[in-house]
């Protein structure tokens, strides 16, 4: 398996050969979880490649599909005078989703969301699962990795995101085969 070496600025963060690591990736609703020694970096891009060993297990089942897709989002503190922020969804689920955060967030806050699907607009609140400990750098500003579960979403909301989602998931799937 190849991997891209990890770069944070002009720090290199990438583990030497010989490191054994856990390698996780979704696949459908699961999660999947192998391990794997590093045998070889390929420089000059850098590459890491990895030998994976063992047999891969489920670590966790997801509450519902989620797909990669860049979905605009509007998100904000619940307080009716917060500034809303926007940005676009890393992925997105019937029950949540993955995006940068241009503040550093933190686990069990609430926010209020605003999703835009196709035409359709769908509100609703959220609480933080999952905030990456370092910030990461795109197009030049400071983000972080953040998931949420939707906490309050009305049915046919939930029902629009799940069809979506579903509807994603097979382009993604007829364009992999």
């Amino acid at each position: 398996m190849y991997l891209d070496a990890l770069k944070d600025h002009d720090l290199e963060l990438t583990p030497l050969p010989g490191t054994t690591i856990v390698m996780r990736w979704p696949y459908d609703d699961l999660l999947y979880e192998q391990r794997g020694i590093i045998t070889e970096i390929i420089d000059p891009i850098p590459i890491i490649v990895v030998t994976l060993q063992g047999t891969s297990r489920i670590i966790e089942q997801r509450g519902s599909l989620r797909v990669k897709v860049q979905v605009p989002l509007e998100y904000g503190l619940v307080r009716s005078d917060s500034e809303l922020l926007m940005t676009t969804t890393f992925d997105l689920s019937a029950t949540g989703l993955r995006f940068p955060s241009a503040v550093e967030l933190w686990r069990g806050l609430h926010l209020k969301m605003r999703l835009r699907i196709g035409t359709e607009e769908v509100l609703l609140l959220s609480q933080v699962t999952r905030v990456a400990p370092k910030p990461r750098e795109i197009r030049g500003k400071k983000t972080w990795e953040s998931a949420v579960r939707f906490i309050q979403i009305r049915p046919q909301d939930r029902h629009l995101i799940e069809r979506f989602v579903r509807s994603q998931h097979h382009r993604q799937q007829a364009r992999r085969e």
